[in-house]
């Protein structure tokens, strides 16, 4: 696999990643109105998802990014079996911090304190079985926590520590990340897409100052794998149903079909030409789709050898965005 720099931190990495939220699992939580919400990907196989990890490292990658909530520690748990008699230079580890466990009991919200911010490292190392992340990122924080120098100096001070190498930030909104490299962060994870490609403002500067750029749901959490149709069904688990449903998933569809230029005589399927668009600007580091079987690991390292995005057909994605897929957003 094609290796690139992880922005100034001496880390290179492989352009495909392993996103392990799907590997958590799949918990359902009762919210306060008694409504049943499904927090993951679907039923998962724990032997098979070790066999996912496995080939991702067999076939060259070396980037995992999870997070102490996916499926409540247990995708960190997982990781750290993988890992239990591996060398642990073979692997860039991500995880995240600040959104608090939420039960049936209760729980929820966020805290990124420093107290919080050490006991949730040593935690997550516990269950990852190392002494040290590669990058700790704020997963997704509120402004008030985002913009507090006592956070900031929290991680520093992790980092000081030898517990964390690298600090960052997942953002929502891109102006969140305009934001955090403005305070120091070294990496920030973005939601990238062809059907959402409103973080393209930030890769210029982020480039120049040498931040790592990680995009997730490269496959718009799987629409863009070209795999599916108006008969779609999600199992229970899965925190995609409910915004798939009915109507949703016919306007999802009807967006995808507009891309069959991509793939119609190019020698590329769909999920190879989103992949290969998550990975065509300079300033990305690592894109990290999500995968739970070993053969959605080989389809989508695969997908870096596809054709590359034509001139042609990069102006096109960009005109769709503009005149149709933005707008669409705005609903």
């Amino acid at each position: 696999m094609k290796r690139r720099p992880f922005g100034k931190t001496g880390l290179s990495v492989g352009e495909i990643g392993f996103g392990a939220w799907a590997i958590g699992g799949a918990p359902v939580l009762t919210t306060p109105e008694g409504i049943r919400k499904p927090v993951g990907f679907g039923p998962t196989d724990d032997n098979e998802s070790l066999a996912a990890l496995a080939r991702f490292v067999e076939l060259g990658g070396n980037l995992i990014d999870t997070a102490d909530v996916y499926g409540a520690g247990h995708s960190e748990e997982l990781i750290g079996r993988f890992l239990k008699g591996r060398r642990r230079t073979d692997v860039v580890l991500c995880t995240k911090l600040g959104n608090l466990p939420k039960t049936d009991q209760g729980g929820g919200g966020q805290d990124y304190s420093p107290a919080y911010a050490r006991r949730a490292i040593e935690a997550s190392l516990k269950r990852l079985g190392t002494d040290y992340v590669d990058l700790y990122q704020m997963h997704n924080p509120a402004p008030r926590w985002r913009r507090s120098e006592e956070v900031w100096e929290g991680l520093r001070q992790l980092k000081k520590a030898g517990k964390i190498r690298h600090f960052g930030v997942s953002i929502g909104p891109p102006e969140e990340g305009f934001e955090a490299l403005a305070l120091g962060a070294e990496a920030l994870q973005v939601r990238y897409n062809i059907l959402d490609q409103r973080p393209r403002a930030l890769f210029w500067l982020a480039a120049r100052q040498g931040v790592a750029i990680l995009t997730r749901v490269p496959l718009s959490s799987g629409l863009l794998s070209g795999k599916w149709d108006a008969a779609k069904k999600f199992p229970e688990g899965d925190h995609r149903k409910g915004g798939y449903a009915g109507e949703k998933l016919a306007e999802a569809l009807a967006r995808v079909e507009k891309l069959k230029f991509l793939t119609e005589g190019t020698g590329r399927t769909m999920l190879q030409a989103a992949l290969q668009f998550a990975l065509a600007d300079p300033a990305i580091s690592v894109t990290i789709p999500g995968a739970k079987r070993p053969s959605q690991v080989e389809e989508n390292v695969a997908a870096a050898e596809a054709p590359p995005l034509t001139a042609a057909e990069t102006a096109r994605i960009e005109e769709l965005w503009e005149k149709e897929f933005r707008p669409a957003m705005g609903k």
